[in-house]
């Protein structure tokens, strides 16, 4: 019978920890001097806080864009930093899948946005795009072992069901977005205020414990700053009216600006970036300014971008100063990231779910006082990881299931040997319903690879060199079959093998040019 490397190491976590457990009990300094016996260790509280669409080069100390990010600077500097960080699947409801399952899409099954059709059209409903009830997430264990859990702002996991709740966005683009998630589909989120899927950013919306599907609660007040407003209640706790005093507590807090529609702002951010434009502030050589884009979208609205990572910012930096304040910090993980970037015209895309950096990489920040020495590492790291990493640096590694596709580098952010290094980062596109079919790519330390199957037509082929070509400008596949071949066999095919992608590379064409576009 074969045991699986997961099994093994997990076993060997539980047999240290049982060793560990016995030593500490024979050690007088653990021993509770009133009654003689092991006192129990504290299992730390988690906050998590991550925007929508926040760029890891909109971080101020990354010094691409020119934004102002003080409280994240600040944070970084406290922190472990992963720069190169990716979203895999750049799009909201793959990313949120990967971060609650440690599943790579095709696995988890959640392959693109939750939204259900109009008639005649398709959603992400008519392919079972939805976190599913009876998935095990990381939430639903830390629910099992006892913590009080709280999610304040975006879910973005459920398809919408009839009668569709009246929302802007029910109908939008000819899909049902926005929806009440039911209490049998939280994964063990005890304290909920929160919604579906909503843009209106000035006028958010969100459902709480106590509220009907059928009336909302509708605020005249920006949502990051509510949000903040409400993840500070919950960490103040007065008269236990959120979560279990006794308890140590999860908190999550999804904020969705600096996503679209970027009018959504408040004028005193847009004020601080007075007498600039976002021809000024948008200065990356590989922005496509004379390109059409849709309407509310493109690189005419950086300095509107700009404005909302600056209130996001500012709304991040209350809520870690109130956990400070209340002197839980060396108690409490935080960790901060988006769940994928935002290209604002760069390669003349208006958006995200590309392979382009801007599009790719997100922040990764944990911040553990006394646990976590602070700097800055260029670990491969990806989405599906952080749930493991999570359990990890919680002291739980023998509860991360053998389901889970996301490697533990708890090691890697204390500074200490043992895991092994990515060579590269997997990326993913699939188009509804056509798993066979769409996007598959690699990133590597200095590469970036992306390959395109579309039924009927040749394999097309991009290769970016991202040390000579940072802003990923030139396609070198053409005068790199070899490399191409290489990065095929030696990193892309083992990422389909590993994460049980049917999609499979068609033969390469040599001196094709139409492939190389």
């Amino acid at each position: 019978m074969s045991i699986s490397r997961r099994s093994l190491l997990k076993g060997m976590a539980a047999t240290s920890a049982v060793a560990a457990t016995a030593g500490c009990a024979t050690s007088p300094s653990s021993l509770a001097s009133s009654e003689g016996l092991a006192t129990p260790k504290k299992k730390p509280n988690l906050l998590i806080v991550f925007p929508d669409e926040m760029r890891a080069h909109a971080l101020g100390f990354m010094k691409q864009d020119p934004s102002s990010t003080p409280h994240l600077n600040r944070f970084a500097k406290q922190s472990v930093v992963l720069r190169q960080a990716v979203s895999n699947f750049p799009l909201c409801t793959p990313f949120r899948g990967m971060l609650m399952t440690g599943q790579y899409p095709y696995r988890n099954g959640i392959q693109g946005n939750s939204h259900t059709a109009m008639p005649g059209k398709f959603g992400g409903k008519d392919f079972g795009i939805e976190l599913k009830k009876q998935t095990t997430t990381w939430s639903d264990i830390l629910k099992d072992q006892g913590y009080s859990m709280g999610y304040i702002g975006k879910w973005h996991l459920d398809t919408p069901e009839a009668p569709f709740v009246p929302s802007y966005n029910n109908p939008m683009e000819g899909r049902y977005w926005n929806d009440w998630t039911a209490p049998d589909r939280r994964h063990g989120f005890d304290f909920w205020y929160s919604y579906g899927t909503y843009d209106k950013h000035l006028t958010p919306m969100y459902w709480t414990n106590e509220t009907p599907r059928d009336q909302p609660i509708r605020v005249n007040q920006w949502s990051p700053e509510h949000e903040a407003d409400i993840a500070i209640k919950y960490l103040r706790n007065e008269n236990g009216a959120y979560r279990d005093n006794d308890k140590p507590f999860t908190l999550v807090v999804s904020m969705n600006p600096p996503h679209s529609p970027y009018d959504q702002v408040p004028q005193k951010y847009l004020d601080r970036l007075k007498g600039q434009t976002s021809k000024s502030l948008n200065t990356r050589p590989n922005v496509q300014w004379d390109k059409e884009y849709l309407e509310g979208y493109g690189p005419e609205f950086f300095k509107e971008y700009m404005a909302m990572v600056n209130g996001v910012d500012e709304q991040f930096g209350r809520i870690v100063d109130e956990l400070d304040r209340l002197g839980l910090e060396e108690e409490t993980l935080v960790v901060f990231f988006s769940d994928h970037g935002c290209c604002l015209g760069s390669h003349g895309k208006p958006t995200k779910n590309n392979h382009y950096d801007e599009s790719m990489r997100i922040p990764m920040m944990f911040r553990w006082p006394g646990k976590l020495a602070p700097r800055q590492d260029d670990l491969l790291f990806s989405a599906p990881d952080i749930y493991p990493t999570l359990f990890g640096l919680m002291g739980m590694p023998e509860l991360i299931p053998d389901t889970v596709e996301g490697t533990n580098f708890a090691n890697t952010l204390q500074g200490l040997e043992g895991d092994t290094k990515p060579t590269s980062q997997f990326y993913t596109f699939m188009p509804y319903g056509g798993q066979s079919y769409g996007r598959r790519g690699v990133r590597t330390d200095r590469y970036t690879l992306m390959m395109d199957r579309k039924i009927g037509k040749p394999l097309t082929v991009v290769l970016h060199d991202n040390q000579q070509d940072p802003y990923q400008m030139q396609n070198i596949a053409e005068q790199n079959e070899s490399l191409v071949r290489q990065l095929v066999e030696e990193e892309l095919m083992p990422w389909l093998e590993h994460t049980g992608d049917p999609w499979r590379p068609t033969e390469v064409p040599a001196n094709t040019a139409n492939a190389y576009t």
